[in-house]
């Protein structure tokens, strides 16, 4: 009896020994893990302000319109700010709400100092004559800038259309009339030879709003829409070509039922 009680008081004191080793390897795993937390902790603040992660350049890609000072200036980028701060989405919004030149903005961070914005930027693509003003528009519709006589002259490029609309718009705002866009690139299909003659486009106040391009010696080609712009073209080509050997006078081309144009 006083064996088996032995055995008994022998087993029950190994369990607390274990169960003892088992707390204090346990309070050493806890206690490792706490002080590997804080040196980490420790290490990323180190790091988070050190040189290491502060922005040393600043690259703008493909901008002409704006400076890369002014886009770095509003994006609110400088050399010595820590790239973590870089709030990406932010920037990109903010910098399409103040230009209105930019078609699109992304701005990407290269660890651990250097940040890159790519920019595309809004092209000419037609002026309009507009409440008594001259605008500049883009082939989405946006208005990007007011012209005056003077600054007219450096888009001699661009179709002018007039009667486009019967209010001065908004630098920024996008026209819905569809007709405008349509000057634009019935006048882009044109060949060569054809827009040099070109001087304006006018929309006609009728229910079909017709498409009417004016050539420099006063004659009018009526496209109507931009429906079949390939085939009117064609057919105009041809027209034009025929007069020129024949060297008939004419004073309108009506384009709008090519299986029938009329000549006058």
């Amino acid at each position: 009896m006083e064996l088996a009680e032995k055995k008994y008081n022998k087993l029950i004191a190994s369990r607390k020994r274990r169960l003892i080793r088992r707390r204090i390897w346990g309070f050493f795993r806890i206690f490792f893990i706490v002080l590997f937390l804080i040196g980490l902790i420790w290490g990323f603040n180190y790091l988070y302000n050190s040189s290491y992660f502060k922005i040393s350049s600043i690259i703008i890609k493909n901008n002409s319109h704006y400076s890369s000072e002014l886009i770095s200036k509003e994006a609110n980028l400088a050399v010595g700010k820590n790239i973590f701060e870089v709030d990406k989405k932010n920037i990109e919004e903010e910098l399409l709400k103040k230009f209105i030149w930019l078609k699109s903005v992304t701005l990407k961070k290269i660890f651990p100092n250097k940040v890159i914005i790519e920019v595309i930027e809004r092209k000419p693509f037609e002026v309009i004559l507009a409440g008594g003003n001259y605008f500049l528009v883009d082939n989405e519709g946006i208005i990007l800038d007011k012209l005056d006589e003077k600054s007219l002259k450096n888009y001699k490029d661009l179709i002018l259309v007039r009667n486009a609309l019967k209010y001065s718009p908004e630098i920024g705002e996008k026209i819905a009339k569809k007709s405008i866009l349509s000057c634009g690139e019935i006048y882009q299909s044109l060949d060569m030879e054809v827009k040099k003659e070109i001087k304006e486009s006018v929309i006609e106040n009728n229910f079909a709003e017709d498409i009417v391009f004016l050539t420099y010696s006063g004659r009018e080609i009526i496209f109507g829409d931009n429906d079949k712009i390939i085939e009117k073209n064609a057919v105009l080509k041809q027209i034009l070509k025929q007069i020129s050997e024949q060297n008939i006078y004419y004073s309108m081309i009506d384009l709008r039922n090519i299986e029938n144009p009329i000549i006058k």
